[in-house]
């Protein structure tokens, strides 16, 4: 009778613990903090500081465990050069400001208390780029539409979860640079 009752008590933890690791499906919305990084495409990178910290707005929906959609604002920072000996600018001083919205198709798979994720989709960019020099400044204005991707995975705590991602963006930059790139860690709370 013992051991029945331990079986018993066994098999409604093993219930209890699967569905306390389920996946919390609904809308969420949370944020990310991260480190965006544009290179140069002609490996001058020792002259150019095109890391930055970044950040990210996420609302998302997540209508099957498998399953969901996300929109997110994402500011990647500025890339910068100072000039003097050594730039390929000259003594003109760049900037390079990143920003969009993005909208991806999110697939998860759960193993336990952690999904791992991949996800796809567009972002609609705008970027700005400015060149000072003696002369004066010049500023230009850009926008697109082009894809985006992303992997990751994370911890989940009932509503709350905890995730690291990396994403690529495939902005038009200003002749001469990479796409960016964001490695990021941000939270999310499911409302509903």
């Amino acid at each position: 009778m013992r051991s029945l009752r331990f079986l018993l008590a066994c098999a409604v933890a093993t219930l209890l613990a699967g569905n306390c690791y389920a996946a919390d499906n609904g809308v969420y919305a949370g944020g990310s903090l991260g480190q965006a990084k544009t290179d140069l495409s002609g490996g001058l990178d020792s002259v150019l500081d095109g890391k930055d910290t970044a950040f990210k707005l996420i609302v998302g929906l997540r209508p099957l465990d498998w399953l969901g959609v996300e929109l997110s604002y994402v500011d990647l920072g500025e890339v910068t050069q100072r000039g003097g000996s050594g730039n390929p600018l000259g003594s003109s001083d760049f900037r390079l400001d990143e920003a969009g919205f993005d909208a991806f198709g999110v697939l998860f798979y759960d193993i336990a208390m952690v999904d791992l994720f991949a996800k796809g989709g567009f972002i609609r960019w705008d970027t700005q780029s400015s060149v000072r020099s003696f002369f004066g400044r010049s500023i230009s204005d850009d926008q697109g539409t082009d894809l985006a991707y992303g992997v990751g995975a994370q911890a989940r705590f009932g509503s709350l979860a905890a995730r690291i991602e990396y994403e690529h963006f495939d902005i038009d930059t200003p002749p001469g640079f990479d796409s960016p790139d964001l490695i990021s860690l941000g939270v999310t709370w499911t409302f509903f």
